[in-house]
């Protein structure tokens, strides 16, 4: 009996020490399967770890601690309009549901459930975007044509003989120098997604399952259902461009030498500039939101930076770079951001306030 413990205690050690057999895809063909794997159920454990050392900036505590930390969510994924996610927290968990209806919020402390309605085309980062089949099929978007792709060794990943593709950016300014993915060799499904700046040999960020089963999760998962005693309450989401509109003139169609491109939302007031790893994203804050983060960056020790026709405040970091960006007439803040170099977020905010001061 002793011996059949012992045995069943050693044997995840085993399974985990077992070779692993490469699979003999292409890397091109292990790049398609992945892109095609956004149907593909799913259910299990995630852990993701982000080490980006961000400054705490007000209103931002929930994004500071999910790029700067551990996470850890279960997951149940029936479609990309079907899906839910648990983070579990110090508290409790909080959970997020997508439906046909809109999006669910469950919060464990406020014992709270909160259905938003309406379109979401802007908004701040959230845990569900770690899970590792979401953050690789977003990563492989960003790939232009002149990113390098590679196989890597396969490694088995929560019970996957998982095959392993190297993404190799050719975009001096990104601070990206590789992304790693492992993926279900047969069904694509992204298993762990590493992401190594460029410079570094370790990876900033890691977002991989603990535990997974591919298959279908039940209706009753992925589908709100609070329990007798949870309150509710509807929220409907603002008109973000009409709220943008009043914070600042038309954003240019170049910024240091990016070319401004068509954001899914379609918004005038938030724009993107540049291709690949490259690509930036540019948006005017509220006054009062946006003279508040510059004072927080400023306080929290973010480099101050001297711009043609103003002042900004910059936070950068191995991966991740701000910067906050005011007219040395005042107005309006600007935030730029992006996985690029600070120098390239300089040329950016000095030609978004002389044009502003043209225009």
């Amino acid at each position: 009996m002793a011996c059949g413990v012992a045995l069943l205690c050693g044997l995840p050690a085993i399974v985990s020490a077992w070779p692993v057999p490469n699979s003999t895809l292409s890397a091109a063909a292990l790049r398609t399967r992945i892109l095609a794997s956004a149907d593909v159920p799913y259910q299990g454990y995630v852990e993701s770890s982000v080490d980006l050392d961000l400054p705490s900036l007000p209103d931002l505590g929930d994004v500071s601690s999910l790029l700067d930390g551990v996470t850890d969510q279960y997951a149940w994924y029936l479609s990309p309009g079907q899906w839910r996610a648990d983070t579990i927290t110090q508290t409790g968990e909080d959970d997020t549901y997508q439906t046909s209806a809109g999006t669910f919020e469950w919060n464990y402390s406020a014992n709270l459930m909160t259905q938003v309605t309406g379109s979401q085309p802007v908004r701040l980062p959230r845990a569900a975007d770690l899970l590792p089949p979401a953050l690789a099929l977003r990563l492989l978007g960003f790939a232009s044509s002149g990113t390098r792709v590679s196989r890597l060794p396969s490694q088995r990943v929560a019970g996957v003989d998982a095959a392993g593709l190297r993404l190799l950016p050719d975009d001096p300014d990104s601070t990206v120098g590789a992304v790693d993915i492992w993926a279900d060799p047969r069904s694509g499904l992204p298993v762990e997604v590493a992401i190594i700046s460029h410079g570094s040999t370790q990876p900033i960020l890691v977002a991989r399952f603990l535990d997974l089963s591919e298959i279908r999760p039940s209706p009753a998962d992925v589908t709100p259902a609070p329990a007798a005693g949870v309150g509710t309450t509807v929220t409907a989401l603002p008109d973000v461009s009409g709220i943008l509109d009043r914070f600042g003139p038309p954003l240019p169609g170049t910024l240091a030498r990016m070319t401004r491109v068509a954001v899914p939302s379609g918004l005038a007031d938030v724009a993107a500039y540049g291709a690949g790893f490259s690509r930036f994203a540019v948006l005017p804050l509220p006054s009062r939101v946006g003279q508040s983060a510059l004072n927080a960056a400023q306080s929290a020790g973010a480099g101050g930076v001297s711009l043609s026709g103003g002042t900004g405040a910059l936070i950068d970091t191995p991966l991740l770079t701000v910067l906050l960006a005011q007219s040395q007439f005042g107005g309006p803040v600007y935030l730029l951001t992006g996985a690029v170099t600070p120098a390239l977020l300089v040329r950016a905010g000095s030609d978004l306030l002389n044009d502003e001061s043209g225009s």
